[in-house]
């Protein structure tokens, strides 16, 4: 009796662990879908996922092999790729994307490739998706702000390309990178510009170290710097 009493629980624990892993993946399958349409049809980005996962215990949400492109018809598609990453963890409030506020603790991005492509002053891919981000409504069809704020986000192991009309003028590799208190009510160029201090401090730090990986045109980013600064 006791051992029928003991296969009857086993058998009772392994349906429950197979009834809570087809609910992790069923919400796992709709959040990606739900991102990719958001992105598509908000963001006028393309997002890919190859996996996600979702842990509701932990407010986590992992995303492996991401890639966000914009649609900027000015840039090429090399120009428009904004984000190649291996994994992304975001940790905090994701569950209420569906209301009008969300609040994130931390982004962590490992392994990745940012690229920055200007195509005019002030214009880029990165102005246009954070603009997107800044417009974003609770509903594609109804007219209430989504609010969002993010406390940190942070990139280790990555490689921030950047582009001017087209050209290659920047190429950096840099151990982490890390932004705080992002969100939706600034002004993306003041957000790029906090995006690109800390790089620009990098790519000096790296030119002083002679690092021979270091790929720059110290005379086109000069130009662009200045002229970014002239505009605002």
């Amino acid at each position: 009796m006791m051992k029928n009493k003991l296969v009857a629980a086993g058998c009772g624990l392994l349906l429950s662990l197979s009834s809570t892993a087809v609910f992790a993946q069923s919400l796992s399958d709709a959040m990606k879908d739900g991102l990719q349409t958001m992105a598509s049809e908000q963001l006028n980005a393309d997002l890919e996922v190859s996996e996600l996962q979702v842990n509701s215990l932990t407010n986590g949400l992992t995303a492996n092999k991401v890639r966000l492109a914009t649609r900027v018809d000015e840039l090429s598609e090399p120009e428009n790729q904004l984000l190649l990453a291996k994994q992304l963890v975001l940790t905090g409030d994701w569950q209420a994307l569906g209301s009008s506020r969300v609040d994130i603790s931390k982004i962590a991005v490992s392994d990745a490739q940012l690229t920055v492509s200007y195509y005019g002053t002030g214009r880029s891919n990165l102005h246009e998706f954070l603009k997107q981000m800044s417009d974003m409504k609770v509903q594609k069809v109804n007219s209430v702000p989504l609010r969002w704020q993010v406390d940190e986000w942070v990139m280790d192991n990555v490689t921030i390309n950047l582009f001017d009309k087209g050209e290659p003028i920047l190429s950096v590799h840099v151990d982490e990178l890390a932004l705080t208190d992002l969100q939706s009510m600034q002004d993306p160029d003041a957000q790029v510009k906090e995006l690109l201090w800390p790089i620009l401090d990098q790519v000096v730090e790296q030119v002083r170290s002679g690092n021979s990986s270091l790929q720059v045109d110290s005379m086109a980013l000069s130009r662009l710097l200045l002229r970014e600064a002239m505009a605002f």
